[in-house]
Formats: structure tokens, sequence, C-alpha cells
């Protein structure tokens, strides 16, 4: 009798844990989100983490490393800010639809690398995320090949790149949270300069159209919030809505991603933006 006592007190001891852990876990920031992640650059510690090792789409976060080729180009000399470049047939043809997010680049006309690299970050252009990697590489292809190649030399186990945009195509570019934040930290180490690109709540076309920064967290934005400076959103029907942010709080840079937010899953839940704040309020202002 005893024994069963006892037994019973421990299935009931579990069944209470469990419960508890799982309303534990329904009440964390994040879970609105298919994964998340929130690192302290300086010291590399993993504030919060969940799904952090599973490969999912990236979308438009894709761009980082896309952003961190040319910003290396431009390091070496082998291309400069200046560098003009001549839209090619395969740009036109790759971003023919209407609905795709472009800079809208015109034949007749040459575009410099900065204006190119600026719309790619701010609007999150795709014609001049392919015209970026067919200045450094000579084509799309060629560039994805580095894409992968820098991947592999970053570690970052769970990346695979099948264009420089992020968009859907027969495959989609995949990583992992963890992977995501490693890379918006090598980029950040390497390349504070994107910085000056990241944060920059508009840009203004050669024709004089102003189009705004896809990162509504920004200074002046909806979901505005202070310290944020950066860095990348992203956004297809297979990833879902995704940002990877960026920012200075109490001294602290921090990167936090989110990846597949329900806001756009067709189900309710908090947006990308809204998940990031819980994040940053709960594991780094607390």
């Amino acid at each position: 009798m005893k024994k069963l006592l006892v037994l019973v007190t421990v299935i009931l001891l579990a069944f209470f844990y469990f419960q508890k852990e799982q309303t534990a876990k329904e009440e964390m920031p994040g879970v609105g989100a298919k994964a998340a992640i929130v690192v302290d650059v300086e010291t590399n510690k993993i504030l919060y983490e969940m799904n952090s090792k599973e490969s999912l789409p990236i979308a438009s976060m894709s761009k980082m490393m896309t952003q961190y080729i040319v910003l290396d180009a431009i390091k070496s000399g082998r291309i400069n800010w200046d560098t003009l470049y001549q839209p090619s047939a395969e740009v036109f043809q790759k971003t023919a639809d209407p609905q795709m997010v472009t800079l809208g680049m015109s034949s007749s006309h040459t575009y410099s690398v900065q204006e190119l690299f600026t719309a790619m970050t701010v609007l999150s252009a795709n014609d001049a995320a392919i015209a970026l990697a067919e200045v450094v590489s000579g084509s799309e292809d060629a560039f994805v090949e580095a894409m992968n190649a820098k991947a592999e030399e970053f570690g970052l186990q769970s990346a695979h790149f099948v264009n420089a945009t992020g968009l859907d195509e027969e495959e989609t570019n995949r990583a992992s949270a963890r992977d995501v934040a490693a890379l918006a930290q090598l980029l950040l180490n390497d390349h504070p300069e994107v910085l000056d690109y990241t944060k920059l709540t508009d840009f203004t076309t050669r024709e004089g159209v102003v189009r705004w920064n896809t990162n509504a967290m920004l200074p002046g934005m909806p979901f505005a919030m202070s310290g944020i400076d950066g860095l990348k959103t992203g956004y297809t029907e297979g990833a879902g809505s995704c940002f990877a942010s960026t920012g200075v709080f109490n001294g602290r840079r921090i990167i936090t991603v989110v990846m597949g937010a329900a806001e756009d899953r067709n189900e309710s839940g908090p947006s990308r933006f809204e998940i990031t704040r819980q994040l940053l309020d709960k594991y780094v202002l607390k």
C-alpha cells in the first residue's frame, strides 16, 4: 500500500510539473512564432531561445549574407560605392511580378553600388539585391555559390542559399534562428558600417519618391523602440513574417531573431515587431 501511495504521488508530481512547464512555455514571449532567439553580442550569451536549431525559410533576412559579401568586396577593393551597374535582362525577368518589392530600375539608367545597397537594405528591393550579386560575381548563380561558401566558412550548418534575395522558388533560402543570429553578429562585427544604412527610416529614389524602411521599430516608425538601429525584415508565403533586429540597450548590443510570426499565417497573434519588443522587455530590459 505504501509503495502504491509513493507511486501515485510521483505520478501526480510529474503531472503537475509537466502542466507548469506547459503553462510557462505558453506565457513565454515568442510562442507566436515558429522560432526565436535573443543574443547578447558582447558576451555571446543566449538570453532566450525557442526552436532555434530548426532550419526554416528565412525570406529577406537572406539579404544579410548579400550585404556581407558586397561589403567584403568593397573592403577588398574589388568594387567601390561608386561602381556603376547597367540593369541586365535577368534582373527584369526575375522581378517582373508587380507585387514584388523592387527599386524599379530602368534599362536606360545606370545605378551606383551605394544606391543599390541602400535600396536593398531599406526597401528590401529584390532587383537591387540581384543587381549587386551581378556586380560582385557576374551572375546571381555565381554569387549564390559564394553565399554558400561563406556560410560553410562561418560554420552555419543549417544555412543553405538558392538566391540573393530570399524569394521563394522551387527551393528557398533556409537557416535556423541560431544561424541567422550568428550571421547578423558576423555582419555587425566585420562590417559595422552596415548600421549606417539599416538605421535609415526612409530612402528617396532618383525620381523623388520617398520609400520607407520595412523595419517598423526604427525611430518615428509605428512600432518604434528606443535603441533599435537595424537589422533586416523578411516575408514570403513560405517563411511568414521574420525579423532580425539589433539595438543597444543599457550599453549592450543585442540581436534578436523572430521567424514565422503568426500575423501572416492566417492566425491570431502578435506581429514580428510586437514579439521582438516582448523579448527585449522580458530578457534584456527586465
